[in-house]
């Protein structure tokens, strides 16, 4: 038996596992999936990826605002797979989405691989964002990082999750499990509200 193997869980079974879990839990708790995708993510499948998600989203006839800011945070997030998700020890990345609604909201939740060493400037992130009381509050922390040029060392991490608080209802739910000495798992959980 190789040493990989005598660990609890490779990184890739935690993410099938993780994936599983969730896939149940929205399943027992009668959501309905608008996509569920666990596999590679590059900019050919992101497109692919899009492209169901609108088709998705436009069938259920939302107002078009909401169907605008459920669409740019799908993206983002798409988008901050495959920019920012960290690639285990044999160069694969880990990683999925899946998208999920009931009457009352639409869930967008996705999980990726993340260095231990960056757990902690992620998480400030979340904790700054979900720290704000108000919507205007948070606005106006976002207009001040854009005027300071605030940009993460990867072009704007922070920015992009500020943004995706603007267009959600608060809090951003995030979780980070360690898999190993190196690598944690990060879950990011963004929830709309479709009857507003």
């Amino acid at each position: 038996m190789s040493k990989a193997n005598t660990k609890y869980l490779t990184e890739n079974d935690f993410f099938n596992e993780k994936f599983q879990e969730n896939l149940k839990r929205f399943t027992d708790a009668k959501y309905e999936f608008v996509l569920a995708y666990d596999g590679v993510i590059n900019q050919s499948t992101i497109t692919k990826l899009e492209s169901d998600i609108e088709e998705k989203i436009l069938s259920y006839n939302y107002p078009k605002s909401l169907t605008k800011k459920i669409f740019f945070i799908a993206v983002e997030l798409l988008q901050n797979l495959y920019i920012h998700g960290a690639q285990d020890d044999t160069g694969t990345k880990h990683n999925f989405i899946i998208i999920t609604k009931n009457d009352k909201e639409l869930i967008v939740l996705t999980a990726n691989l993340i260095e231990n060493e960056n757990v902690n400037k992620i998480k400030n992130i979340f904790d700054t964002i979900n720290s704000f009381k108000s919507y205007d509050e948070l606005k106006k922390y976002y207009m001040e990082r854009l005027e300071n040029n605030d940009l993460s060392d990867k072009g704007g991490a922070g920015l992009g999750f500020i943004t995706i608080g603007l267009k959600s209802h608060p809090p951003l739910a995030y979780k980070f499990i360690p898999i190993n000495d190196k690598f944690s798992y990060f879950e990011l959980s963004v929830k709309l509200l479709t009857n507003e």
